[in-house]
């Protein structure tokens, strides 16, 4: 735990709210009560910040209809060079105003997935720890950065697909690490999970 950087944090977050205690953040932010407790000892978790981030972008009371959810996996990991499985599937859902994401992420205004990067065969696109807003509706084009599960590794790659060749190729863009090429019946393990909008780094500085 960064004891300085979150003091500061906790600050920010009491006059955010305009309370006096971290009690009254952690209801103001939807946890119970106790979770101030928890912060106090172990620190905050990066759910937390992301979603103390979200509310500061957006001071202004929005109506319902210009907020959309963001469902933030915290571990979950796309592997940037090898498989990664993921057994939790638990998520938190954070609530995002309409300019926060057209005008800070850049992404059409919708709901999305976030989850982790794990790995550096993505850079200098993506780097180990960054987190990626995943488009799960998207249609999925030839040079797009996408998420895909095979047999149960779950990656981020640059999606090819070879209709002369009959493969789809996998690609990094770090020139380090081979590409994933599959074939046949291959294919058929392949399940395009959803195309990366963007990315941000998540262990950001809150001031």
């Amino acid at each position: 735990m960064d004891d300085q950087r979150d003091k500061v944090i906790f600050e920010n977050m009491k006059n955010f709210f305009k309370v006096d205690s971290l009690e009254d953040v952690a209801e103001r932010l939807g946890y119970s009560r106790n979770t101030a407790a928890t912060w106090r000892s172990k620190g905050l978790t990066s759910t937390v910040k992301l979603k103390f981030a979200s509310l500061s972008a957006n001071k202004v009371n929005k109506p319902y209809k210009d907020k959309a959810d963001l469902r933030y996996f915290e571990n979950v990991t796309a592997s940037a060079g090898y498989g990664s499985q993921n057994d939790e599937q638990d998520y938190s859902i954070i609530p995002v105003g309409r300019d926060f994401m057209e005008q800070v992420l850049k992404i059409p205004f919708k709901n999305y997935d976030v989850i982790k990067v794990f790995g550096d065969s993505m850079e200098p696109f993506a780097q180990d720890g960054d987190a990626v807003v995943v488009d799960l509706d998207a249609e999925v084009k030839n040079g797009d950065i996408v998420i895909a599960n095979i047999g149960g590794d779950v990656y981020i790659k640059k999606f090819l697909r070879d209709t002369i060749h009959k493969e789809v190729k996998l690609t990094s863009l770090n020139s380090f690490y081979q590409d994933i090429i599959l074939k046949g019946e291959e294919i058929n393990q392949l399940k395009i999970i959803g195309k990366v909008r963007c990315k941000f780094n998540i262990n950001m500085k809150i001031f």
